[in-house]
């Protein structure tokens, strides 16, 4: 049975319950654990599939998706009982969203981004109902990054918490890379030995160190801010450029070719090969390491092409989608 194009959305469960056509990235799972490393950053551009791989890295370690495991993994490589590991729903998930930080005024970069981690830490309540209302409360008070994550973290440890976290944190760099561009000096100053957003890595690391938070992925676009703070936050490796996870986002052409054949394609209504070489012209331009044998496709480009010629088998007017061409000019 042909499945749907995919929607935009960046949660994993919501493309698997819709019926929509997943290019299976799951084997990465399997690669990532075999690293020496556990505390990890993935830079790819933006619209790039990244948001996309955290859903999935959450649905396969929260233990509160543990009894969704086959509904949302059986399709895939990790949920072939040969293939999934150990780990899969054995972590409690932490996980921000830092993009959407206010950056147009410096009195307003702290308390956005505190909003953040309420917002993450109010889903962590949620998913597992380790803390209350109350004491969520006195923790939120706080007008610091480092005291509200403090707090939490302290929290947990008074309700006898014995779990691991596995800490995800998408667009890390989203609001840092807005000041680098339009603010450097009040960049800097963030970032520097005494700047919150070095302290605030900083008490990550330490609870990194103490075990309470085990494994840490965060995603971005640029390593300057990570290459800014320095011994601030080494313990992290940047796996960007190693060719093991070129394609970990974005699609290759074989990868492109297989959800056109199970979601749009019938045969004599399109000839897929002049499809295929269009869209290469088009969009097939992303090469991350010096020994990747092949070029990406923007996942995006791909999925916003691929709706509009499904309707009536004709290009769109427009071949390349606006909202990745102006993220590529910030």
């Amino acid at each position: 049975m042909k499945k749907r194009i995919p929607s935009l959305s960046s949660n994993f469960a919501g493309l698997i319950s819709e019926n929509a056509w997943y290019v299976d990235k799951t084997n990465f799972i399997q690669q990532l654990e075999d690293l020496n490393f556990k505390y990890l950053f993935f830079l790819r551009p933006r619209r790039f599939g990244k948001s996309l791989h955290l859903s999935m890295l959450e649905h396969y370690y929260g233990i509160q998706h543990k009894n969704r495991f086959t509904e949302l993994f059986s399709e895939y490589y990790i949920g072939k009982p040969e293939n999934t590991t150990p780990l899969k729903n054995s972590y409690y998930i932490l996980k921000f969203n830092f993009s959407g930080v206010l950056t147009e005024k410096k009195d307003q970069i702290v308390p956005s981004f505190i909003n953040k981690l309420i917002s993450g830490i109010s889903q962590f309540k949620k998913d597992y109902g380790i803390l209350e209302n109350p004491e969520l409360d006195d923790i939120f008070q706080d007008k610091t990054a480092v005291g509200v994550f403090e707090g939490f973290i302290s929290g947990l440890r008074q309700k006898g918490f014995e779990g691991k976290i596995y800490l995800l944190i998408d667009e890390y760099d989203h609001f840092t890379n807005e000041l680098f561009a339009f603010n450097t000096e009040h960049f800097k100053e963030i970032v520097s030995r005494n700047g919150w957003v070095r302290k605030f890595y900083e008490t990550i690391k330490t609870y990194m160190g103490e075990g309470i938070i085990d494994r840490f992925f965060a995603t971005g676009v640029t390593p300057v801010t990570l290459d800014s703070m320095t011994s601030g936050f080494n313990v992290a490796q940047n796996i960007t450029l190693n060719s093991d996870f070129h394609n970990m986002a974005g699609f290759t052409e074989s990868e492109l070719r297989g959800m056109i054949e199970n979601t749009i394609y019938e045969k004599g209504k399109f000839d897929l090969d002049v499809v295929i070489s269009d869209m290469r012209s088009w969009y097939n331009g992303s090469k991350f390491s010096k020994d990747a044998t092949e070029r990406l496709y923007n996942p995006q480009m791909v999925i916003s092409f691929l709706s509009s010629f499904s309707r009536n088998l004709t290009y769109p007017d427009e071949m390349a989608d606006i909202n990745v061409t102006s993220d590529y000019k910030k």
